[in-house]
């Protein structure tokens, strides 16, 4: 009798093993190719979109500009001036190791990679509206970036050549907004001061002067940043010193602070709210209480007038700032408080301490500061405010 052994079946097996990976390499080594090829039109994608999202956001920053306050309906140099920083930071981010090729469209015709529009911020579904009947409010700026055959070139195919497959097209698109927001308080980040002016106006003074029923005798050029005599189509009033109801009190709080010192108020005027000053305040944070109506936080005044706190005025004469506004103020002396119910961008135009009268000028702004909590969009430009600038599609 004869004994067979399972092994005199293996080298079928090994057979059936080498045909099986003859017909699986190819699709095994297209798998591989897909993916290798996949992975680099991923690549591009990330590099496009970083592209798109700096070039937006540097070209929206440009139609902040303080003209704006100004209600001025022809944007020609804020659209010139986007289309250029875009097309530079958006150029400077390189897609698989090149720069990008972004065109302009001074012209905002539509017939390059940057459009300049408006999108309602109240809207989150609202479409960039290009009209020159939106144009004084504009405030975005589109830009489409791509790697095509007229744009640098397809993103390459390494693999995938083997099967006559040489490459995509690949684009993105970014919409970023600047607008201005009202400002709802203020939140320590443990390096920034808050750039608040620890001077208060009265809400009947601000809301004629943001109707624009006050005087209008300075005006402040964006270009040159000087100050000069002569109207600029921009309200103003006086903020600093101004008889508030409370007696021996003008108009100067204490923030984060138990005694006002002149030396104190210096130090706030030039360098704003300090971190260790907010840090007095819950969570490090200045803000209304919008559980009252209206919104409000209360601040206790500062006696006297200080001349001492002059020369820190005339230091930031043409820089924005934040002052509170009150509706409501009381008491005398040390005693004094005065009830806060908003905060509001403001520009120093004009500063005089010698003889009378006596004053402080400012008109309204935009303001930036990281430490400012956005509240809810402003109307227009002309209603000065915090800038926000984000990313919107």
């Amino acid at each position: 009798m004869r004994y067979h052994s399972g092994n005199s079946h293996r080298p079928a097996r090994k057979g059936y093993t080498i045909t099986m990976f003859a017909l699986l390499l190819p699709v095994t080594v297209g798998f591989v190719a897909l993916c290798v090829d996949t992975a680099m039109v991923g690549v591009a994608q990330g590099n496009l979109q970083t592209a798109a999202d700096g070039g937006a956001l540097a070209g929206a920053q440009q139609l902040a500009d303080d003209y704006r306050l100004q209600g001025i309906s022809d944007l020609t140099n804020e659209v010139a001036a986007a289309n250029a920083k875009a097309q530079s930071i958006g150029q400077a981010n390189y897609v698989l190791g090149q720069a990008p090729m972004i065109k302009q469209d001074t012209t905002n015709s539509g017939q390059g990679d940057i459009l300049v529009g408006y999108l309602d911020p109240n809207d989150p579904s609202s479409t960039l509206n290009t009209s020159s009947a939106t144009e004084a409010n504009w405030n975005s700026v589109q830009v489409t970036v791509a790697r095509s055959a007229d744009r640098v070139g397809i993103v390459p195919t390494y693999f995938a050549q083997v099967f006559g497959f040489m490459g995509t097209t690949v684009t993105t698109q970014t919409t970023a907004t600047a607008w201005p927001y009202s400002i709802k308080g203020y939140q320590g980040n443990g390096s920034n001061s808050a750039n608040l002016l620890p001077i208060v106006l009265d809400v009947t003074t601000y809301n004629a002067m943001m109707a624009g029923t006050t005087q209008d005798q300075y005006t402040w050029n964006p270009s040159t940043q000087t100050v000069t005599s002569g109207p600029d189509g921009i309200a103003e009033s006086v903020l600093f010193p101004v008889g508030s109801g409370s007696p021996g009190n003008w108009g100067t709080i204490k923030v984060g602070v138990s005694n006002n010192s002149t030396s104190i108020l210096v130090s706030q005027i030039e360098n704003g709210i300090s971190p260790s000053q907010l840090a007095t305040f819950p969570n490090s944070t200045i803000a209304l209480d919008y559980t009252q109506t209206p919104p409000q936080i209360t601040f206790s005044g500062n006696p006297g007038i200080s001349a001492g706190i002059k020369s820190a005025l005339e230091s930031i004469i043409g820089n924005p700032v934040t002052i509170p506004i009150y509706d409501q103020n009381g008491g005398n002396g040390n005693n004094a408080w005065y009830r806060v119910i908003k905060f509001a961008g403001v520009r120093i135009l004009a500063v005089n301490f010698q003889g009378n009268p006596k004053y402080v000028i400012v008109q309204p702004a935009i303001v930036r500061d990281p430490t400012a909590i956005p509240g809810t969009p402003q109307s227009s430009w002309t209603q000065g405010g915090l800038v926000e600038l984000y990313i919107s599609r």
